[in-house]
């Protein structure tokens, strides 16, 4: 049994070598994937397997989702419109996504933490799962797409103050008025 188990093990070993001397091309992408909470090496490796390198092939991140079988279904019929299920998708692709988006949800303290944690609490965990998924591959599609690492907003990105002001600001700007922020004291 020893014989077989150290058999296997160094094919192991020659898979991983492998692996690694196909991604060579790939570490600039493989480093951006590997800054998003819950995805790590092998999944950086799965994900550009299935989806490359180039986002130009999609149309923009919804078209990339529905490839992936990440889109919230939507069943409208006369006039109301009910969830449904999932489109079938790429299936190993949406495996290490729900994967990483599990595995993210148990970070401490960052967005995709509170988005999963959020979306549980009103729609049970499976769909917080798949929703964390489509977030992620969403953020994907931006990362590969513009070359920029992933951000980390923290637990309260919905509920930090300087974020809610440069929303309303921007809100006001568009609406052709000049903002002038000034702070108060507090009495």
């Amino acid at each position: 049994h020893l014989d077989h188990l150290s058999y296997v093990e160094k094919q192991l070993e020659k898979v991983e070598s492998e692996i690694d001397r196909l991604l060579e091309p790939y570490l600039a992408s493989v480093e951006l994937l590997n800054t998003i909470p819950g995805i790590q090496k092998d999944a950086s490796a799965v994900i550009l397997a299935e989806i490359g390198n180039d986002m130009s092939c999609f149309g923009g991140d919804p078209q990339l989702a529905a490839w992936a079988g990440l889109s919230p279904g939507n069943n409208e019929s006369a006039g109301k419109k009910k969830s449904s299920k999932i489109a079938k998708g790429n299936k190993s692709l949406k495996a290490v996504l729900c994967q990483a988006a599990w595995a993210a949800s148990k970070s401490k303290g960052t967005r995709l933490a509170s988005f999963f944690y959020r979306i549980q609490k009103r729609r049970g965990q499976k769909k917080a799962t798949i929703a964390t998924a489509h977030l992620i591959l969403r953020m994907i599609y931006r990362m590969l797409k513009d070359k920029i690492p992933y951000r980390e907003a923290g637990w309260d990105y919905l509920t930090s103050s300087t974020s809610s002001v440069e929303y309303w600001i921007k809100k006001i700007e568009a609406q052709g008025f000049t903002v002038k922020v000034e702070s108060t004291e507090a009495s």
